[in-house]
């Protein structure tokens, strides 16, 4: 969220001008630039709505026939106009009973209680995939809750690699870890017990294996000092409403280490994290194949953070350098949600981010050695306008033709917007072979045609035919489950990876494969989008003339296997042996 009145502050960036039809110069000295200058192209002014209505993607909300019915609350009835009520919760992605269907975690958000006046929290709730296209809500049989503090986000991952995952919910004042039993029930873990501190305000969280020992650590990232006691009076247009970021104090991350016998230590200050970030989202992966994983952070009004993992035993923060700091104009943003993908297919993974209204999405593209350059306005993002205020989002092939595509979730978090709607409609960029994004949302279906305070989003395969479905968390709305009906180009490879050395859920890893036609990266990410957790299964759609060749697969640590390739779809399961040389396919083939 950004500051009501923008603040201009001095910077040494120069600003990235783009007419519509002229050649645009994409660099700025010091903001990640090589010795070159890159000139790209800037796009004609008409062409994506030609384009767009070619694209035949069609999703449905099918939340209600499906038996997903659960409603987040902010308790903006209460009238306390408390920032705590604009961020909302995720979606939290899990396979909790480990049969091959994925579950729903959805953490409740909250409400305010009196005498003394404070927040509480709201139940959360559990919805098992019964595998026949209904959704059983499970809660209360799986000791799920109690969320007895204000709950934000979900986020799922093996902690003590018994082959069960388990949840993170994080919020204001409060973390709760729910240990999964294997027995479809989970339990309350104290987070003091395992060195998990409660204090502050969280928000997103990712798990990842930092230091390369096998076992997942923790990157929780937290908010703002707001509370009853620093609760100023805020007006916009007259009317006294939410206060911005600006008005409070940042707290500072969170890096927990695991010791490998389920306790966590705090390690942020000796692995060289720094402070003041108003954090709100988080993703980790390997950003620079060097084979351990690195940190993004999306933060408010301050500038974004990378952390780039040197030795796993230290991280240099290298936003600033690597040009994934600011916007387009030198400038920190009002950044929520965050992915990593590689949407122009060059084999390296790049950095979206979604961002306040004025503000145009984050599209950085990595050129090399971690470095970026924000290419927003030459592939057609800000065409759409500044009119949004974005969360949840994530790379996601849609329709299956190998380049991912992006989704967006968008609402305002001021009751009385300046200068957009409060509800709003959601994003949905076509990726064209990574040569330019189309937003095709009015014609995908009546979904993206409604306004709504999106919040949370997760992607995942939750009706079974093997294309990416989407979850999105509405504030005081219900939830959508948006069902992919795109005629798809092609069957989809799905690729489970099941780390042995390297972390159970191989959070970190990274997978190319190379076809007749090109060569296509995907990584098992930690984190994600804003405040939620998709699905960690590797997905590539191929085209009819296209044949696959090879498949490598980088484990986290930098153990590297490359293995002849021939299956063009099907969904298998690769475990790695505990030596790291070899393979093990756990489940046969499975064609769709």
């Amino acid at each position: 969220m950004s500051a009501i009145i923008k603040k201009k502050s001095y910077h040494l960036f120069g600003r990235l001008l783009l007419g519509g039809g002229a050649v645009g110069l994409l660099c700025v000295i010091g903001y990640g630039c090589k010795d070159a200058t890159v000139v790209l192209e800037a796009l004609p002014r008409d062409w994506q709505s030609e384009e767009a209505k070619a694209i035949a993607i069609q999703f449905s909300d099918r939340a209600e026939e499906y038996g997903l019915r659960f409603t987040p609350v902010n308790g903006q009835s209460r009238g306390h106009l408390s920032i705590l009520e604009s961020l909302g919760t995720g979606v939290g992605v899990i396979d909790f009973d480990a049969d091959g269907d994925l579950d729903v975690f959805f953490p409740g958000g909250g409400d305010f209680a009196i005498d003394p006046l404070r927040p509480v929290g709201v139940a959360c709730e559990l919805f098992r995939n019964d595998g026949k296209g209904h959704f059983v809500p499970v809660g209360n049989q799986a000791a799920v809750n109690p969320c007895d503090f204000f709950s934000h986000g979900a986020n799922s991952g093996d902690f003590n690699s018994d082959g069960f995952s388990d949840v993170l919910v994080t919020g204001y004042n409060g973390l709760a870890l729910l240990h999964n039993m294997g027995d479809g029930t989970f339990r309350h873990v104290d987070p003091k017990v395992h060195g998990l501190l409660e204090n502050g305000w969280s928000t997103s969280a990712a798990w990842g294996d930092f230091n390369t020992d096998g076992m997942l650590d923790l990157y929780v990232v937290r908010y703002v000092d707001w509370s009853f006691d620093n609760h100023p009076p805020c007006l916009l247009q007259g009317n006294r409403d939410i206060c911005p970021p600006g008005e409070f104090e940042p707290r500072d991350d969170s890096m927990y280490l695991s010791n490998g016998a389920g306790r966590f230590i705090e390690s942020s200050e000796r692995l060289g994290l720094r402070g003041g970030g108003k954090g709100l989202g988080v993703v980790v992966t390997d950003l620079d194949l060097d084979g351990d994983t690195d940190i993004y952070v999306a933060n408010d009004t301050t500038a974004n953070f990378l952390y780039r993992n040197l030795t796993n035993e230290s991280f240099e923060e290298c936003g600033l350098i690597a040009g994934v700091a600011f916007g387009e104009d030198g400038e920190s943003e009002g950044s929520m949600g965050t992915d990593a993908g590689d949407f122009n297919l060059d084999g390296m993974p790049d950095l979206w981010v979604s961002n306040f209204e004025n503000q145009s999405f984050a599209l950085y593209q990595n050129v090399r050695d971690c470095h970026f350059e924000h290419v927003s306005s030459v592939l057609g993002v800000t065409a759409v306008g500044a009119v949004y205020v974005g969360f949840g989002t994530m790379f996601v092939d849609v329709d299956l033709d190998g380049a991912e595509d992006l989704f967006a979730t968008n609402g305002h978090v001021m009751l009385h917007p300046r200068d957009s709607a409060l509800l709003q409609c959601p994003l949905l960029f076509h990726n064209r072979a990574g040569r330019r994004m189309v937003n095709v949302a009015n014609s995908a279906g009546a979904y993206f045609t409604t306004g709504h305070m999106g919040r949370g989003a997760a992607v995942g395969d939750f009706d079974g035919d093997a294309d990416a479905d989407v979850i999105v968390s509405h504030t005081n709305e219900p939830v959508a489950l948006l069902i992919n009906e795109t005629q798809a180009q092609s069957q989809p490879l799905s690729i489970r990876l099941i780390g042995i050395s390297s972390n159970r859920d191989a959070i970190g890893a990274t997978a190319i494969l190379t076809t007749t036609r090109r060569t296509l990266l995907r990584q098992v990410k930690g984190g994600g989008s804003y405040l939620s957790t998709s699905t960690r299964e590797l997905v590539w759609g191929l085209l009819s003339d296209e044949e696959p060749m090879s498949l490598s697969l980088h484990w986290p640590g930098g153990k590297r296997i490359e293995l002849p390739w021939n299956l063009k779809s099907g969904r298998v399961t690769i475990r790695e042996t505990s030596q790291g040389e070899a393979l093990d396919i756990v489940d046969a083939p499975k064609c769709y």
